[in-house]
């Protein structure tokens, strides 16, 4: 297609429609390939000019990114977007980490460094304002993954300024590995006094019963067929309860590779080692049939369920604090208030490691962590006798905006 102005060109690469007439009301960063002889293009996925010029920049500044750079020509924004597709999208906690690049990114928006900031501009009042920015009521927009995140926030606690500090961190730490930058920036921490105690929550078992009852009921609509339960989630919430194990190590369960009759795995094959052991602990009874049709089942895996927690609190009426992890301060507690002896709570959580031997033998000894087991398997019956409870006198039901909801069931 012949050239009716001068294509808008950014170095070595230029806006331009395929000469094959496919996709012709797309525009293309284009660049000539010696190697090919010929235009190699690749898809700005938009027909809007304005918006294909922005591809361009970032196009190229992510490719300039990837060469060593001196920290006063490294601009922050392509570094952030290298450090994700390289690394942080495949952690245990992506949405977590997402969650704190955004919002460095609509801070620099609102900062005086702005978006076109180098990591020379990355002085320590730059962080000090990030945690008072952070700390305050505060809104942003920022595109990610092809959408607009939208945030309003009344303001955050020192400890999740301190986690998006410490992924920033991370981030800049990613850049000075690769050999991109030579050196990264200090990232002071938030200050003792703002940071959040440590957090001490707990539920009961009857709002554990809640929780188990909410996601394992059908949801009612104006439709003739309810929604199903949410089984993987239900099965998530389960192996919290039966294992007391973290939220992001349920999340990757595997029973095919991690169930092995009467011990539960917690380690996902093929994961790296941490300081966080994920040890080896014992199946209850009442859970094994349970872990027989997941074991069976092909419900797909999914990174993340932070949309489902919060509508299932907020149905239920639990405070913002209760988060995942929640589960297993409250199944730590109950054992302490069971008597079951200290090493071995501390073996089930992995904070004590076992030894290599006891956890190889661990399923020939009927021994292994036998009062934990015993302590485990009453509170997982209690739990489920409330949820049933709970399923008995309450309902869900989705209403306007697609909210689901939990209501009383009307007696006769």
């Amino acid at each position: 297609m012949p050239r009716k102005e001068e294509p808008y060109r950014v170095g070595e690469y230029w806006l331009d429609k395929r000469r094959d007439g496919k996709s012709p009301k797309i525009w293309q960063i284009t660049r000539y390939s010696e190697k090919h002889r010929s235009d190699v293009y690749r898809s700005t996925r938009t027909g809007d000019k304005q918006l294909a010029i922005v591809a361009i920049h970032a196009h190229v500044e992510e490719i300039r990114a990837k060469k060593p750079q001196e920290v006063e020509a490294a601009l922050i924004l392509p570094q952030i977007k290298l450090y994700w597709d390289e690394h942080a999208k495949d952690t245990s906690k992506p949405g977590t980490i997402a969650t704190s690049l955004r919002a460095f990114i609509g801070f620099m928006a609102q900062d005086e460094i702005g978006e076109t900031a180098t990591i020379a501009d990355l002085k320590p009042q730059v962080f000090v304002r990030f945690r008072q920015w952070r700390m305050r009521p505060h809104r942003y927009t920022v595109p990610w993954g092809g959408k607009a995140m939208n945030v309003d926030s009344q303001g955050v606690l020192g400890e999740t300024v301190q986690r998006n500090l410490d992924d920033v961190r991370a981030m800049l730490n990613h850049s000075a590995r690769a050999g991109r930058i030579p050196y990264a920036p200090k990232v002071p921490s938030v200050p003792t006094e703002l940071r959040s105690p440590a957090r001490d929550v707990r539920v009961t078992l009857a709002e554990l019963g809640a929780m188990l009852g909410f996601w394992s009921s059908p949801i009612e609509t104006s439709q003739p067929d309810p929604i199903p339960a949410d089984k993987a989630t239900v099965w998530w919430l389960q192996l919290m309860i039966a294992t007391a194990c973290r939220p992001e190590v349920a999340m990757k369960f595997d029973p095919r590779e991690q169930w092995k009759g009467p011990i539960i795995v917690l380690h996902p094959k093929g994961a790296k080692r941490t300081k966080k052991r994920n040890p080896n602990v014992p199946t209850i009874p009442p859970f094994e049939a349970v872990l027989e049709q997941w074991r069976g089942s092909n419900e797909p895996v999914v990174k993340s369920r932070r949309t489902a927690w919060r509508t299932m609190r907020e149905a239920l009426g639990l405070p913002k604090d209760v988060i995942p992890k929640t589960v297993r301060h409250t199944i730590a507690t109950e054992l302490r208030s069971m008597g079951v002896p200290a090493e071995q709570i501390s073996g089930l959580l992995g904070h004590q490691a076992m030894s290599r031997i006891t956890e190889v033998y661990a399923k020939y000894d009927p021994a292994y962590l036998r009062e934990a087991k015993a302590a485990l398997t009453t509170i997982y019956e209690r739990v489920a006798e409330h949820a049933v409870k709970w399923r008995a006198d309450h309902r869900r039901t989705k209403v306007g905006n697609g909210r689901v909801i939990a209501v009383a069931r009307e007696r006769e």
